[in-house]
């Protein structure tokens, strides 16, 4: 298998994960359905906004869970499976008819998209040590594309067809993800195999170790060991070793706060857009301008990395900083003109986080790159259903999106003040151990 990396079939298996990257970021419905689906329904802004964050947090937070099916099954058949599980919720959500319904469908377009999204990673790690950096730029590039084409390819299926006969669409175009995972390689990297022998050797250490009968007394011996082992096991197959290096928990922390502004704005700006007197042309098509904006920030790293700046920490504070005077005009402005300022910047940052986070990941945890990510994803996902829902609370409660901004300006500050603290502190604490 090693013989076989960066050359020959590698480079089929990574254009196929590049189109999956395009599908798979385009699956989601974003806020072009979002005052739609408040009429139909007749339900508040935050069940709404509830019902499509789902789709985002279990994007992001059950990577865990795909990793462990990636190391187990191999890239092809849970990009497959994922594949399924998402056009079985969109035929859901088409023919909804409450938000009940939606929430059930939104859970399985969610999840279908987190064993997806994350297949597409893994198998480029599996296939590229050498050209990784390079291959996860064009990806991270690519996955901007996406961002940019969906809002106006949604717009034209919602037009032409309606909200609901759009979704039977989207099942269409999320058919050839199944095509993408069949030129997959059927099984994972060597190192798969290695893991499922140590796993196996931890269970027979666990037999061995399990509680016997007392022959003599009777007495059964606590089960206290028994729960000792099984902790070492999920500690063991959720790789949660990790969180013993503080770059990674930093890394954890600053994305769990992340999902929470990303997600908001993605979900809430269009409807703001209608609340400060735009068309909804014009409000729908703001996701456009964001997705341009972002695919413009995420080769920019790569750019800075190799010419001005290679501390990708430090490129972490400034995309947030960015973001942090963007969202400031924001909420200092009450003009429709002036949210078009404001998605340039705030997405041209967010496209830069984009391209960063990957590269974060594989210098920390260079050896365990699935769950490394997939544990930062899940830190995202958590950071947006929490708070998205409660953005919108408090857009219902005070009946315009002021607040819910100044909620988004409040959360980056507090990312740009781990960041630049953790790199002072990471500084000073090298500087004490050369003295």
């Amino acid at each position: 298998m090693v013989s076989e990396l960066n050359i020959g079939y590698a480079w089929i298996i990574t254009i196929a994960a590049l189109v999956a990257t395009v599908i798979v970021v385009m699956a989601p419905p974003n806020g072009i359905y979002f005052p739609y689906m408040i009429d139909y329904y007749e339900e508040s802004a935050a069940k709404v906004g509830m019902a499509l964050t789902l789709i985002t947090s279990l994007r992001y937070s059950c990577g865990v869970f795909s990793a462990i099916m990636a190391k187990a099954f191999g890239c092809r058949i849970v990009m497959i499976f994922g594949s399924i599980t998402m056009i079985c919720g969109y035929i859901l959500i088409a023919y909804s008819t409450s938000i009940i319904e939606v929430y059930l469908a939104c859970c399985l377009i969610g999840f279908g998209i987190c064993l997806s999204y994350y297949t597409s990673f893994f198998v480029i790690d599996v296939n590229f040590k050498k050209h990784f950096n390079l291959m996860m730029s064009i990806k991270v590039g690519l996955a901007g594309v996406g961002h940019v084409m969906s809002p106006y390819v949604y717009q034209r299926f919602v037009i032409s067809y309606g909200w609901k006969h759009a979704f039977l669409l989207h099942s269409a175009v999320v058919y050839h993800l199944v095509l993408c995972g069949v030129i997959f390689r059927p099984s994972t990297n060597k190192k798969s195999n290695e893991e499922a022998e140590e796993i196996s050797l931890l269970e027979v250490k666990q037999e061995n170790n399990s509680p016997k009968l007392d022959l003599q007394t009777g007495i059964t011996p606590t089960d206290e060991k028994m729960r000792f082992n099984w902790l070492q096991y999920i500690y063991k197959i959720c790789h949660l070793r990790l969180f013993k290096k503080h770059s990674f928990v930093i890394l954890v922390v600053v994305s769990l706060i992340q999902g929470a502004t990303e997600d908001g704005v993605e979900v809430l700006m269009p409807d703001d857009m209608l609340e400060r007197g735009a068309s909804l042309h014009h409000s729908q098509l703001i996701l456009a301008v964001y997705g341009a904006s972002s695919t413009c920030g995420r080769p920019f790293q790569y750019i800075l990395s190799k010419f001005v700046l290679n501390d990708l920490l430090i490129q972490l504070g400034l995309s947030y900083f960015l973001s942090f005077l963007s969202l400031l005009i924001c909420i200092t402005t009450k003009t429709d003109n002036a949210v078009y300022v404001v998605m340039v910047f705030y997405g041209f940052s967010m496209g830069w986080y984009s391209g960063i986070i990957p590269l974060i990941v594989k210098s920390t945890v260079d050896d365990d790159f699935f769950f490394g990510y997939a544990w930062v994803g899940c830190a995202y996902g958590v950071g947006a259903c929490i708070a998205v829902p409660f953005l919108g609370y408090l857009r219902d409660i005070s009946g315009h999106f002021w607040l819910s901004e100044f909620s988004m300006l409040c959360f980056t500050l507090i990312n740009i003040m781990i960041i630049f603290g953790f790199i002072v502190w990471k500084r000073t604490r090298k500087q004490g151990q050369t003295c």
